[in-house]
Parts: C-alpha cells; structure tokens; sequence
C-alpha cells in the first residue's frame, strides 16, 4: 500500500482511480476494498480517502498490502462525502475515474463493463442500476436478502428524479474537469452526489445508461444508529453470501424483478399520496430542470426548509456525528 506522500510518477499510470470517502467504518470498508481487489479488471488504483478517521481504518487499508491502493486521512472532518472525494479526484491517475460508497460492493465485472461501454459508446459517463440490499424479516439462509434496483430511468436516459448512486458511475477524468469539485451539501438542497451528475448533465455531458446490475448497496439510512456500530452484521452477511453463492447475481435479479413488478401493481391499483403529488408537479418540475434547478430541491426544501437538511438529517439517523 502508498502512502499519500508516494510519488506518483513511481509508477504507470492505472486505467480506472476508484476513490472511496470513508469516515470510522473499517469493517464494512473491508468489504468494499475486496470487492475492488476481486475486479477481474485489474489495471486501476483506488484511493482511500478518511474524512480524519479516528478508529482502525488506515490498519484496515494496510492490510490489504496491495501497490494499487493508497489511503491519505483528512486533518479535519468535513461531515460528508464531497470534500474526502474533491481530494480523491485531485489525487487521482487514472484515465477514468469511478467512485465506490465505503458501504457499497462492486460486482466483479463492473469495472470491465463499465470501461468497456465508455470505449465502445464515446458516453462521458456511464451508470448502471444499484441493486439495494434488504435484510429478510425472516431468516433465509440460501436468500438471505430481498432486492430493489435504484437508479433506472424511465425511457434508459438519465433523469434527475431517478436516484443514481455515485457507486454506480464510471466516467472520463476530462468530465470532473468541466464539471467542477462535488459542493458541499450546506449550499444545495440536494445530496452532493446527485448535485453533481445534475451539473454533469446540464454541461452537456453524455449520460449513458448500462442495463447491468454491477453494484450492490447496502442503504445506511433505513438502518438507524448504523454508522455508531463498529460491526455491520448486513455487510458480513452478504460478503459470505457473496462467496458462498455463484448463482446470486440470478438471486439478485429475480428478486429485484419480481419485487418491481408487485411494486408497479400495487401503484397502479393503490396509488400513494407521493406518486400523485409527483405527476401533480411534474410540470413545475420540468420547469426547475430548464432553469438549471434540481428538481428535488423543491419538495426537498417543502419538507426540511433548509439547504444541507438531507445530509444533517442522514448523519443524525445513522449515528455519524
């Protein structure tokens, strides 16, 4: 493993920089750093970057005794992903650049997939569906997660009511170039990540979408006081699971499939208040978009008031203040 003050030049430059932002989460980070180590793409570095980490993760990322993978920690906090990945993407080499939740795994061919889509296409960047990960209510140990895909838009183009995880892009470094650093959540109303592929998209930029299910998330937010525990029994469940199973991925996508289907069903026969406020300001929301506004921003300002209210609201959830 290089340490930050390694020189750069040491050594070619890799094809893909993966940078994780982590902050006090060395056992769920494990996880995420194998499932980089087990890409069947092997020519990328990933940069490990601490939000000034306090707990054992610069001992997690040694460990992995890997030349492909660095770990720099920040001296001083800055409560979410946008500054530890600001650092990453100016310590980065690589000809792409592609982004990894401390919480999140990589499937073994995302890399490749991606890589190989943003040749063959000429997209600036691509994204492929997450498959979020459910604890069953009732212990099932062949199946022990129930699945639901994020990130897939309506007509296979990007669209910014269509939640895609930064885990899920792979893009040119020319792109973080023109696009400018991820800001901080204290001056949008929206969530960094998707602040910045908004940006992306409004610049121009081709957005391609890759039908593959390459990501595996492991939400922290509907798992209250996750980040104040130093095990993830989830993530250690499903890494097993991920080992032990070669047929998961067919799991994941029948799950996934069948679980979208009852879900169209039901919102069809039983449409939510939400659904029928979202088509009531889907005109309001296509104007926002045209204006260069995050749509999001509005019900999102509705409902907490303030800007950086999603993130404070995430942190005070999970337990990571």
């Amino acid at each position: 493993m290089q340490s930050d003050s390694a020189t750069q030049g040491a050594t070619a430059a890799p094809v893909v920089s993966v940078i994780i932002a982590t902050y006090n989460r060395s056992r769920p980070l494990r996880h995420a750093i194998q499932s980089v180590c087990d890409s069947t793409f092997p020519d990328w570095e990933l940069i490990v970057v601490g939000d000034a980490c306090t707990d054992d993760t610069a001992q997690c990322v040694s460990s992995f005794d890997d030349p492909r993978i660095r770990f720099v920690n920040l001296p001083e906090r800055c409560g979410d992903q946008s500054g530890p990945n600001n650092h990453g993407v100016a310590l980065s080499r690589g000809r792409y650049v592609a982004f990894l939740n401390h919480d999140d795994l990589y499937l073994p061919d995302h890399l490749a997939a991606c890589v190989s889509e943003l040749k063959s296409s000429g997209a600036d960047l691509v994204w492929v569906p997450c498959a979020i990960a459910h604890p069953r209510s009732v212990p099932d140990r062949e199946r022990p997660f129930s699945f639901a895909l994020l990130g897939v838009p309506a007509t296979l183009e990007y669209s910014p009511l269509a939640t895609c995880l930064a885990s899920s892009w792979v893009l040119r470094r020319e792109l973080t170039e023109r696009v400018g650093p991820w800001r901080s959540p204290d001056t949008i109303y929206v969530t960094p990540s998707q602040d910045w592929l908004f940006r992306a998209w409004r610049s121009g930029a081709v957005l391609r979408f890759l039908p593959a299910v390459t990501v595996i998330a492991v939400l922290a937010g509907p798992r209250p006081g996750s980040y104040a525990r130093p095990v993830s029994v989830e993530h250690e469940l499903l890494a097993q699971w991920l080992r032990e199973d070669p047929g998961c991925r067919e799991h994941i996508l029948e799950e996934a499939a069948v679980n979208e289907a009852m879900g169209h069903f039901l919102s069809y026969r039983y449409p939510t208040l939400r659904s029928l406020v979202r088509i009531l300001l889907r005109p309001v929301y296509g104007l926002l978009t045209r204006v260069g506004i995050h749509p999001l921003s509005l019900p999102i300002a509705l409902v907490f008031g303030r800007r950086g209210s999603v993130v404070r609201s995430h942190r005070k959830i999970t337990g990571a203040d």
